[in-house]
């Protein structure tokens, strides 16, 4: 019987020699197909993005909710907040110019979110988008009659996008049939606001008393905040009713729009909420007044007197929204929106 050959890169196999090839190259195949399947499985399963998401709208730690001022406002304001009969502290005038004084506050109308998800092995991360469309709210206020100065109110539409980055794990769980589930392990501070002539460059919060400044409590800077992991059982921890020194080192790129013979050319403030219903805002100064050291160093200062965690809580978390924006934005209808944004979250614990 003639067998015929083929000849491959030199070498000559017969007809059945051929066959066998075949057979072992379909196996090949088939396995190759099978662990792709089943890694594709895998896959699906560990990216349930649905459950983390749900994890991230349950977190007190994570949000917007307390950033909104709901329209005009003073430049300090606080309700809903444990103070426990403590006196308020401000430090700094609310008046400006010649007799009369700023109410400014952004409503949300739209809020967007968006959330893009990378998993390697145990651990997740979400890359999340907050996009943010508003009206900034501007009044000034006659302070012999406290009337509204109409000539110098004024609103304008602004868009902000805010992002961070929130790290899970995954934790042994008997309970559940895949034998873990998944959990918030870690998150960066929520940075970013709109246009490109303000930024802010460090964040220092120090014990402060009658004696002075004391030990800076937490330090942030411009270099690490984007990809800072914040442990989540491990946030910033402030006792509740402590004084505390807040110092936003920032910059602008200009060309400045002044008020006063300072020459302060941006407004720092800092919010802190739980939710809508529980916040408040605190305005900080860089006028060389009060606990501010050096006028228009770009280093603005003020005290924040830490509230309660709520009525028959020991410890609850709250966010922080610590923003600088430019006087063109407040002051001129035709200033643009300039602004910046780190919120950063904390607990406060009954000492």
């Amino acid at each position: 019987m003639e067998v015929t050959a083929n000849v491959i890169f030199g070498i000559k196999f017969n007809n059945n020699m051929m066959k066998t090839m075949k057979h072992i190259h379909f196996l090949l195949l088939t396995l190759l197909l099978v662990f792709s399947a089943c890694e594709n499985s895998d896959d699906e399963f560990t990216l349930d993005e649905s459950a983390l998401i749900a994890l991230l709208d349950a977190d007190d730690a994570a949000g917007l909710d307390g950033f909104d001022d709901e329209g005009l406002a003073d430049l300090d304001f606080e309700f809903g907040l444990e103070t426990e009969g403590v006196a308020r502290f401000f430090g700094d005038t609310l008046s400006y110019g010649e007799g009369y004084r700023i109410r400014f506050g952004r409503l949300f109308t739209d809020r967007d979110r968006t959330v893009e998800f990378t998993v390697d092995g145990d651990t997740a991360i979400g890359f999340v988008t907050h996009t943010i469309t508003g009206v900034l709210m501007v009044q000034a206020i006659d302070t012999s009659n406290h009337e509204a100065i109409d000539s110098m109110g004024f609103s304008k539409d602004f868009t902000t996008v805010l992002t961070r980055q929130v790290r899970y794990v995954q934790e042994e769980d008997v309970t559940n049939p895949n034998g873990y589930r998944w959990k918030i392990d870690a998150l960066t501070p929520l940075i970013g606001g709109a246009g490109e002539k303000v930024s802010i460059t460090n964040l220092d919060i120090s014990t402060l008393s009658v004696y002075g400044v004391g030990n800076i409590l937490h330090s942030f800077n411009a270099e690490e905040v984007g990809t800072l992991f914040i442990d989540r059982e491990s946030l910033p921890t402030f006792n509740a009713f402590e004084l505390v020194l807040i110092q936003m080192s920032v910059e602008n790129d200009g060309p400045e729009y002044t008020m006063d013979s300072t020459g302060v050319g941006e407004w720092c403030t800092v919010h802190y909420a739980r939710n809508r219903q529980q916040r408040g805002r605190r305005f900080i100064n860089d006028t060389g007044r009060f606990f501010d050291t050096v006028m228009n160093d770009n280093i603005h200062s003020g005290a924040w007197l830490i509230h309660g965690p709520g009525l028959g809580q020991n410890s609850r978390v709250f966010r922080s929204f610590y923003d600088v924006i430019d006087l063109a934005t407040i002051f001129t209808e035709d200033g643009g929106y300039n602004t910046a944004v780190w919120s950063i979250p904390y607990r406060v614990e009954r000492p």
